[in-house]
């Protein structure tokens, strides 16, 4: 019998807010232990990995940054492979921004030519961004968002998210939106090949069924 692999969603399955959920981080010490292989995936694009290594720690989990696949670090591959060096009009925080820039793409707030429109996670994204986002479309540039959630917990607040944003701008675009992370197929075939893991012996664990549990049906896991 083969030994199952697993990818785990982790904010509302191995924390909520600033507490982990219960029995969380000895669920992860018992794979580990029994050799379970895992990857923890999320859509979050506020974190970088290693910010998400180091909260995982502080709230007793032991893991590794190189067991943490960000879709964040996904969409930097993403336009790495297709444009080299990119140039981004970027809503998003500036820990999305610090990404971009390591990984030699330019970041731009201001209306100005771009290869891609990168939408990110942000507190406050407002209507003008999304204005100059479409237009930047029409003249040619990518619209890449990192996912299309319709919101995002933060702590006890439920926050809207990318979807509605995504909507807002393929209503006026021809074509649509690039979207990188779950439930997106390559999404899940990146995190396979990062990985190492056999398709049909990995098992998904998460909290939307939308993104998390659908999306790896019909990713084959």
């Amino acid at each position: 019998m083969s030994t199952p692999s697993f990818f785990i969603d982790i904010d509302g399955v191995l924390y909520g807010g600033s507490a982990p959920v219960s029995k969380g981080p000895g669920v992860i010490a018992y794979l580990r232990s029994r050799g379970f292989p895992f990857l923890l995936v999320t859509n979050t694009s506020r974190m970088s990995a290693s910010d998400i290594q180091e909260k995982l720690v502080d709230l007793g989990y032991q893991v590794n940054t190189d067991e943490i696949l960000p879709v964040s670090l996904a969409a930097v591959e993403y336009l790495t492979h297709k444009f080299d060096a990119a140039r981004c009009f970027l809503i998003g925080d500036d820990s999305l921004a610090r990404l971009l820039e390591k990984h030699g793409h330019t970041v731009s707030r201001k209306e100005e030519s771009a290869d891609a429109v990168v939408i990110g996670q942000s507190l406050w994204s407002d209507f003008g961004e999304v204005d100059i986002a479409q237009r930047l479309a029409l003249q040619g540039a990518e619209v890449i968002a990192l996912h299309r959630d319709a919101t995002w917990p933060d702590g006890d607040v439920t926050r809207i998210g990318l979807g509605p944003i995504v909507a807002a701008i393929e209503s006026v675009i021809d074509g649509a939106v690039t979207v990188i992370g779950k439930p997106q197929r390559a999404f899940f075939d990146a995190a396979l090949s990062r990985a190492g893991f056999a398709r049909a012996d990995t098992v998904m664990i998460g909290d939307s069924i939308a993104s998390d549990i659908d999306g790896a049906i019909k990713a084959g896991l």
